[in-house]
């Protein structure tokens, strides 16, 4: 059907009115819109700045009267990975922008990464993380305007991100899960406190000196997990999980949490309250411990207390990737993709062309491993080194 003139014309006052985007660099000495309730924290101009990295992490701000978005540009590498070894590595200049945008209309989004793309030096590239399948940014990346100045690659598959939804109380909380999860994560703390009773607790980290404590006690432990060893994702002093954890913490952020047994540290919690959810960032536990169940006994004891917490705590955001964990104590959800978006120039075609290819050849051998089950042995041998 014909659009009438009038919508012809309100449409195009939309376009105008979007294309009417300025960026500029942030500073930390200025003062920025606060971030509307639910905000992401990768929304918050203010929280980049404070967990920039400190040699080349910096924050563009796009800019139209009342409204504010920040990408965060740092220095990273392309990884070209084949059997979780990388071949080879890529210098790029990556500018993030976080997903989960349910109040922007498609155009703003496609006028500010239009605009982003003259601030984009000869190493420059797009990152999107979080994005919401359906969203108003999923589909600006199918947009004929975008795609004038960006070729488009999913890195990844597209994800399941999980959610808990706090009801105010624990008991209900629990009862908004299905019946096999509700029953093993009671099974698995009532096997715990009867063994432990008394001499299990959980600590709360929050405040920088606490912070401090909490992670020259879990550095040791989490040295010798699976997760450090061999994906480098482990919790240590001098990282950039203490530069986040301390930043939180100077804000009122911050909320970790230990769980010990006779003054032992079996599992930790690394999280942060922003805008009415926790975003757990981080959990472990003591591979010495796994007989026990201290991750879920560990969740279930933070998630009531994080219940407690209420109005102040709304939800629980357990971030990107998902697992078996994740599935038993979430009761909402959201699919998510990640995408790079490289600029329509030479060296931007190549990256695009290179790196589509080979992570097509690598799904490839990846599934025919997994059909072969190589996967499930070479993981089972690695987490025994």
């Amino acid at each position: 059907m014909a659009r009438s003139p009038s919508a012809t014309a309100t449409h195009q006052n939309d376009r105008a009115r979007a294309a009417n985007w300025v960026l500029r660099q942030a500073s930390p000495s200025e003062t920025f819109t606060p971030p509307a309730p639910g905000t992401m924290m990768e929304h918050d101009p203010e929280w980049l700045l404070a967990i920039r990295h400190p040699g080349h992490g910096s924050v563009l701000l796009a800019e139209r009267d009342p409204r504010q978005l920040p990408i965060y540009v740092h220095d990273g590498a392309l990884s070209f990975v084949l059997g979780g070894m990388a071949l080879r590595r890529i210098e790029i200049r990556r500018h993030v922008l976080t997903g989960n945008l349910p109040d922007w209309s498609q155009d703003d989004l496609t006028a500010v990464l239009g605009e982003l793309r003259g601030h984009l030096d000869r190493r420059g590239v797009v990152f999107l993380i979080g994005v919401v399948e359906g969203e108003p940014l999923w589909q600006a990346l199918q947009s004929a305007e975008l795609r004038r100045h960006y070729h488009v690659l999913q890195s990844g598959e597209t994800d399941t991100r999980r959610l808990a939804d706090l009801p105010g109380t624990f008991d209900a909380y629990l009862g908004s899960l299905p019946r096999k999860a509700r029953q093993d994560i009671r099974r698995s703390e009532r096997r715990f406190s009867e063994h432990f009773g008394q001499s299990a607790r959980l600590d709360v980290f929050s405040r920088p000196e606490e912070i401090t404590a909490f992670l020259d006690t879990v550095e040791p432990v989490s040295a010798r997990t699976y997760q450090s060893r061999l994906l480098g994702l482990g919790v240590k002093r001098g990282h950039w999980i203490e530069r986040m954890l301390q930043a939180a913490a100077e804000r009122g952020y911050a909320r970790c949490y230990g769980l010990f047994v006779d003054q032992k540290l079996v599992a930790w919690r690394v999280g942060f309250v922003f805008q009415g959810t926790y975003f757990s960032h981080h959990i472990g536990y003591d591979p010495d411990w796994s007989e026990w169940h201290p991750g879920i006994v560990l969740q279930a004891r933070t998630l009531q207390d994080l219940c407690s917490l209420s109005p102040t705590i709304q939800r629980v955001d357990m971030l990107h990737g998902d697992n078996a964990a994740k599935r038993k104590l979430s009761n909402q959800s959201r699919r998510e993709g990640k995408f790079y978006l490289f600029p329509r120039n030479v060296r931007g075609t190549l990256l695009y062309t290179s790196l589509g290819s080979f992570n097509r050849l690598s799904d490839t051998l990846s599934a025919l491993a997994a059909r072969l089950k190589f996967k499930d042995r070479i993981r089972r041998v690695l987490r025994r080194v």
